[in-house]
């Protein structure tokens, strides 16, 4: 089925543009000849779907239930914000917990009626104890590479991205079998100095969990791992772009310094995000809202995570004042590259097409996943 999306302003190319956008067979395509539907694209902006690499849940399910239909769930709503491709991740827990989760994703996989699941991110276990956060302490391992090989077996080569801390002892071993396994290693939950900040690096540590959040952060003679983050060309990051867990300010820092191509907005959006009724709870805690953060309702100075949406987070970093071409890379293209998924993050021939659709004020149109329109509506 061809579909033509005429005089619509897209991003493209790393500018936008108004053109028509024609779809073939689930991607883009350059071709010209009749099409089956024609949407009128006028007053419309589309941009390559977002890609969330960091998120736990959403509409009052999350990787915690170990469970198909939640991951299922999740994915029918992340499509209603523009999502189109995202790693479930995967909370520091016991073992059995981690695999059950894992085999729950799995199982989804391929079933998703929303956005597509990507691949797994499983954050932790090996992870400072001096930085847990809203992590389960019972859940943090030392450096264990049997630990590794069973998480990389449950996976079934869906495991994309690994959050550890590089200080700990024996870590070393993990990278390599990683490296092996093509599973990207992020900085996060670490209490790194900036040496051994740079040690992981060496190790094959290249991309960053929530900068500046649960790690150590920058002094004038102590630079530590944020540090070490921004100043080493060879590493990427992610940011939330929430406004509440790094200053609006320091996001567009980051994106002018390090590059748009090196930064991937996340959102690590909880099981209570876009939830509408029932308890409000995240990896077993009950929850409450606070300042726009999901908190621990019996320790509300406990922030649990982000009540984020991409589209939100989309929307946030045009308010501040980030280009449209921009925001468009750090939700889409930048975590696409980041990841090594290179059949999607564009608007180009070849690529999948996926796309948020959006209208004059930013709200979401229609979302295309692969070619089919999974939610809105398109006239």
């Amino acid at each position: 089925m061809r579909i033509a999306i005429r005089d619509i302003d897209a991003v493209k190319g790393g500018r936008i543009a108004k053109t028509d956008i024609i779809v073939e067979d689930g991607k883009f395509t350059e071709k010209s000849g009749s099409c089956d539907r024609e949407i009128d694209g006028r007053g419309l902006l589309a941009v390559p779907g977002f890609i969330d690499t960091h998120i736990h849940g959403i509409g009052g399910c999350g990787t915690e239930d170990g469970d198909e239909d939640s991951i299922l769930t999740m994915s029918s709503c992340l499509a209603a914000a523009g999502v189109t491709s995202f790693f479930p991740t995967i909370y520091t827990d016991t073992m059995e917990r981690i695999l059950k989760d894992e085999r729950a994703i799995v199982q989804a996989h391929g079933k998703e009626k929303g956005a597509s699941i990507a691949g797994i991110h499983i954050e932790g276990p090996f992870i400072s104890p001096r930085r847990i956060g809203a992590q389960n302490p019972a859940g943090r391992l030392d450096p264990s590479p049997s630990a590794m090989e069973a998480m990389i077996a449950e996976g079934c080569g869906l495991t994309r991205a690994m959050t550890a801390a590089p200080e700990l002892e024996g870590i070393r071993e993990i990278a390599k079998i990683a490296e092996k396994h093509g599973i990207v290693m992020l900085m996060g939950h670490t209490d790194a100095s900036y040496e051994e900040a740079s040690a992981g690096i060496k190790m094959g540590f290249r991309h960053a969990a929530h900068l500046f959040n649960a790690m150590s952060g920058i002094n004038h003679r102590k630079p530590g791992t944020a540090g070490c983050i921004l100043m080493h060309d060879e590493m990427t990051a992610e940011i939330i772009a929430d406004g509440r867990h790094v200053h609006p300010d320091l996001v567009k820092f980051v994106i002018r310094t390090k590059g748009a191509d090196k930064v991937a907005v996340i959102t690590d959006s909880l099981r209570p995000t876009m939830q509408r009724e029932g308890k409000l709870t995240a990896n077993g805690v009950e929850v409450e809202m606070k300042d726009g953060l999901w908190v621990t309702k019996d320790n509300p100075e406990l922030i649990q995570g982000s009540a984020l949406t991409m589209h939100r987070a989309f929307v946030n970093l045009i308010n501040w004042g980030i280009p449209v071409e921009e925001a468009s890379m750090v939700t889409s293209s930048a975590p696409a590259r980041i990841y090594g998924l290179s059949d999607r993050g564009e608007i180009a021939a070849g690529k999948r097409a996926d796309l948020a659709v959006m209208d004059r004020n930013l709200e979401i149109r229609f979302t295309m996943v692969n070619g089919g329109i999974v939610c809105g509506t398109a006239s």
